[in-house]
């Protein structure tokens, strides 16, 4: 594209964004005044705005953080017990229990399910010499007090001895010079991380101070207590306990002295077979055509005790708005959904690769997501923004567009309440806070359940609410104190409005759904266009084609939630020409010059093993690659402009669908993420294939061609020979 060409392009740009987004304000000052809710109609979200209570969902999140819910735990099957009894309470169809074997044996898909962890008992003392004898001076650590002080999947051990500070441990430099055998190890890395080595060297038990989940708070409160984790596989043969950063140096400080540092440690812990209890429930859809269908809340019920706001806050928001939904329904204030609305309590990512696995007509029935994890933090103390967390590029659909209708109309209703003091919808609990929500509408980011559903092997559309950051995340003092009634109760409006609205609508419903695609996809161009302004004239020309063919598809995703009236084919054509032109490219959403990539070998994915390639305490991929000897794609450490290594891999993989060449597939994650060499792209495509992920074929198909791991291991084995 010449310069004079994109400066054209921008100038349209500019002023067709301008006209499309400044005339409604300039003839609707009235509405301006007294805006129409979205989507739905009035009466629906007033019922919605007056029946949802953030004090409830508080309540189940107090219940809630009562439990060290580990997964396949005793306290997990506590926690599950109390959503049941809640949900049964509540009037909720089809409430049960899903128990899927848990035994470190069973495979779901690309999970293998990892074995329940019991603690009976665990206790770290320092101890003191009195007349010669060791003797126990000040406990450190309780597990009855404080669960998140013994390090998970921790090994039973009755050991004293003395403290040896290793720094990360990860090493064999940290550990050169000092004696090892028969102590404690301090580190400030993870216990699993340090664990190899250091029992290598005669360890007897770990004590750690990891810190984690890096925010400009990070390492602010030196008194906390962080989440700690051994491996799961192997089975560890040792223990972790979690200390406060300022015991850590305290120890530190005494060792440089010289001090010797003795402590106990007692800990009785059960590595069993156990079950994933996943707890569900169901609205019934009224429309016997689209009962069938389903439109899914998620959450994850699993984390350690108290974890209030990761994540019995997303577990008690879905569940407030299925006992909303359900009363509503019941008493004739809003028409009954015409698909099913479901809700899923799984176990974090594995959880759910284990229930889309062994129950794959879920998958199958849904049509959208709506996930919760982490969404009540109060902002003044827990620091977090709730975001409204979009699909993934690779997977176009209107799906966000309702989602990010619903969240800008509660900022905006709750901006107006907390500046002037009137708003026709405030959404604040009577015990909550009164501040405006400020939402963030966000690109996809990976982290939590939806990263399944919207995975390649189930292509399910995933609206993600989170917060973030959140400066107590996976510490002790992730408590009912951060927890604010009001955030919950917001965040449960944007996912009941959302969820209902997709649930029920219908073709009378299309032409208001397009006018909001439209606003919303304006300023999505003039992101692309700001983007495009940043790269090479070839990067930026395949970006911008790339999303006009993101926009187009989002218009075509409305086939399917609602049927397409005849009088709409013209608006969709002409709002797909709008953003064609803007974007600069021609009608068919083809770049003004070739895209820059090329490569005309196309894969397909096969039909096992299903899901993430990376799930929880198991890497599906990791183990593969020991298995085959592989070395690890270079894609995996590449550090795009606007993503890293792991999203364009699961970008990569989500996009080969037996019809993107490579190539194809190349600028797609270029568009998303920042340009990537091809052979990258290749390479990672190359070992999937090895793995039998993939199968590929073209004029130059991989099982022809020279691998690069194939060239290594051969330049390997002449090495081995002497040649």
């Amino acid at each position: 594209m010449s310069s004079v060409h994109r400066s054209t392009v921008f100038v349209v740009a500019a002023l067709a964004i301008s006209v499309s987004l400044l005339l409604p304000a300039a003839v609707c000052a009235e509405e301006r005044l007294r805006p129409r809710p979205p989507l739905l109609a009035e009466p629906v979200v007033r019922a919605l705005a007056e029946e949802l209570s953030g004090t409830v969902a508080r309540h189940t999140v107090q219940e809630l953080s009562l439990h060290h819910r580990t997964r396949a735990s005793e306290g997990f099957a506590q926690a599950a017990e109390a959503i049941r009894e809640r949900a049964a309470s509540y009037g909720l169809a089809g409430v049960e229990v899903i128990r899927l074997p848990a035994d470190g044996e069973t495979f779901y898909g690309t999970q293998r399910s990892r074995p329940a962890w019991n603690v009976v008992d665990a206790e770290l003392w320092e101890q003191t010499e009195v007349d010669g004898a060791w003797v126990d001076g000040e406990k450190v650590a309780d597990w009855r007090t404080r669960p998140v002080t013994v390090a998970q999947d921790s090994a039973s051990g009755e050991v004293s001895g003395d403290l040896v500070e290793v720094g990360a441990g990860t090493s064999p430099a940290d550990y050169e010079g000092r004696e090892i055998r028969g102590r404690l190890v301090l580190t400030t890395s993870q216990p699993g991380d340090v664990a190899p080595l250091a029992l290598e060297r005669g360890a007897v038990g770990i004590v750690s101070a990891a810190q984690n989940q890096r925010s400009a708070w990070w390492g602010e409160d030196r008194n906390l207590v962080r989440w700690g984790h051994m491996e799961t596989f192997p089975a560890p043969e040792t223990f972790g306990f979690m200390v406060t950063v300022n015991q850590a140096f305290a120890w530190s400080e005494r060792l440089a002295r010289g001090e010797r540092v003795r402590l106990r440690a007692s800990i009785e812990t059960r590595r069993e077979a156990g079950s994933y209890d996943i707890v569900t429930a169901v609205i019934p859809g009224g429309d016997p055509d689209l009962a069938a269908q389903e439109i899914v809340y998620s959450c994850h019920l699993d984390h350690q005790r108290p974890g209030a706001n990761d994540n019995s806050s997303g577990c008690a928001a879905i569940l407030e708005v299925a006992r909303t939904l359900h009363r509503l329904v019941e008493e004739g204030r809003i028409p009954a959904p015409r698909r099913t609305l479901r809700f899923v309590w799984p176990a974090e990512i594995e959880g759910t690769i284990a229930l889309l696995d062994a129950r794959p007509d879920l998958a199958a029935r849904a049509r959208a997501v709506i996930h919760m994890d982490m969404v009540g933090g109060l902002e003044d103390r827990t620091r977090s923004i709730l975001h409204v967390t979009r699909s993934p590029r690779s997977l176009p659909t209107v799906v966000n567009a309702v989602a990010e209708a619903f969240g800008r109309f509660v900022n905006e209703q709750s901006y107006a309440y907390s500046a002037t003091g009137e708003a026709d919808y405030p959404l604040v609990d009577p015990e909550g806070s009164r501040q405006a929500l400020q939402a963030q509408i966000a690109e996809f980011s990976m982290g939590s359940d939806h990263q399944v559903w919207t995975e390649g092997s189930f292509r399910v559309p995933a609206i993600y609410l989170n917060d973030w950051p959140d400066r107590f995340i996976h510490t002790h003092a992730d408590g009912m104190q951060n927890i604010d009634p009001t955030k919950l109760l917001r965040a449960a409006f944007i996912g009941a409005a959302s969820g209902y609205y997709l649930a029920t609508a219908g073709e009378k419903e299309v032409p208001e759904l397009l006018s909001v695609v439209r606003r919303q996809a304006l300023e999505r161009t003039a992101s692309a266009l700001g983007r495009a302004a940043e790269l090479a004239a070839d990067e930026a020309e395949n970006l911008l084609a790339r999303h006009a063919d993101s926009e187009r598809a989002v218009l075509h995703s409305i086939g399917s939630i609602a049927p397409w009236p005849a009088a709409s084919w013209d608006t969709i054509a002409a709002q797909a020409a709008e953003i064609s032109t803007i974007a600069g490219v021609n009608a068919t959403g083809e770049a003004v010059t070739d895209p820059p990539a090329s490569d005309d070998e196309v894969c397909r994915r096969g039909p096992h093993p299903k899901g993430p390639l990376w799930g929880f305490g198991y890497s599906w991929f990791d183990d593969r690659l020991r298995r085959e000897e592989l070395e690890r794609p270079a894609l995996l450490s590449y550090q795009g402009r606007w993503g890293d290594g792991s999203e364009y891999a699961y970008e990569v993989l989500n996009l080969v669908d037996g019809e993107n060449s490579m190539g194809e597939i190349r600028d797609a994650v270029a568009a998303a993420y920042g340009p990537v060499p091809l052979e990258l792209v290749t390479g990672y495509l190359d070992v999937l294939e090895a793995l039998g992920v993939i199968h590929c074929s073209g004029p130059i198909g991989l099982a022809e061609r020279p691998r690069e791991h194939d060239r290594a291991r051969a330049a390997g084995a002449r090495e081995d020979a002497g040649g």
